[in-house]
């Protein structure tokens, strides 16, 4: 019994004696130094997944992404750039070359590199996030060392082209409004500036105190102020759930509409919706988007529901039943 405890004692003795040996080498290990990186300099980003790679390329003072060259949301460019200005190793995490463990593998890796012209000026390989969420296990170019880099950096490389792509389709500031034009079941109306309508105390009140417009209809109809309000509040930043890949814009514009919006300010903005091919699902195409899109469920039963109480649709409805 005796010499079994021994033995046990003398293989703690060992493992203990491993650890510390080990661990002393990493302590004493030299990281290696990332040149500092000047985001204003670079021109392109290339990300290299299993599935294909997304290139970004700055253009003047955006960027755009793949060969179509679809507008690139800045929020998520701005992101990598940061993410590449900072970027830090803190710790070596292993010199065997475990990928997988660490899903650097060819299926799970992400290869991030920064141009300059044609040149990389940076590149690494991108894995899984650390179990603290503070740290990332990379490797460096000519490399084969595991590291640490500084931070979560999954979210801001792992995103899909869809996710990159800039959602935006509509952008208006209420008060440059001059006209609204709705039309959806077969109706339409024509909302204006009370001003306009009525002339109503016009030189009564100084420009710098002009209180918020309020709208009516062109035809005399009363209207839904909260209704209205609600859906200026939605269409004045609207972003869109995803990017259609069929049909087009030029294909969707052949099919018949559920409704349309025009806004006049200094120009005219339309936003024309078309049902979706799954049950709730709203499409659109807008004139300050050159690309077919689906709006969220939320977005689209919304924008459909103001449309039709402006319009007295759900009131007659109701009459009837």
């Amino acid at each position: 019994m005796k010499k079994e405890y021994l033995i046990l004692i003398l293989l703690i003795l060992l493992f203990s004696a491993y650890l510390f040996l080990h661990k002393d080498n990493r302590d004493h290990y030299t990281l290696p130094e990332i040149s500092a990186i000047d985001p204003s300099q670079l021109t392109g980003l290339i990300l290299e997944k299993k599935d294909g790679a997304i290139r970004f390329t700055r253009k003047d003072k955006q960027w755009v992404l793949t060969d179509k060259e679809y507008p690139a949301d800045a929020a998520s460019v701005q992101s990598m750039l940061d993410a590449l200005k900072t970027f830090k190793l803190s710790a070596l995490v292993s010199e065997k070359q475990d990928v997988k463990r660490y899903e650097l593998d060819d299926e799970n890796r992400i290869i991030v590199k920064a141009l300059k012209g044609e040149d990389s000026v940076f590149e690494f390989t991108l894995g899984k996030t650390a179990p603290s969420r503070n740290h990332t296990f990379v490797m460096i170019q000519n490399d084969k060392n595991i590291y640490h880099a500084n931070g979560n950096l999954k979210p801001d490389f792992g995103k899909t082209t869809q996710d990159f792509r800039d959602k935006k389709v509509l952008e208006f500031k209420e008060a440059s409004l001059k006209r609204i034009m709705l039309e959806t079941g077969g109706k339409s109306r024509t909302l204006i500036p009370r001003e306009a309508a009525t002339e109503e105390k016009k030189e009564e009140t100084p420009d710098k105190e002009k209180p918020s417009v309020t709208w009516a209809s062109e035809d005399g109809a009363p209207i839904n102020h909260e209704r209205l309000a609600n859906l200026l509040s939605t269409l004045s930043a609207l972003q869109c759930q995803q990017y259609l890949e069929s049909p087009d814009k030029t294909g969707l514009e052949k099919s018949n509409p559920l409704g349309k919006i025009v806004l006049e300010t200094e120009t005219r903005l339309e936003l024309t919706l078309f049902k979706g091919d799954k049950e709730e699902q709203v499409n659109g195409i807008s004139s300050m988007n050159g690309y077919a899109f689906e709006l969220s469920r939320f977005n689209g039963k919304e924008i459909l529901s103001h449309m039709e109480q402006l319009l007295g649709i759900q009131r007659e409805t109701k009459k009837k039943e």
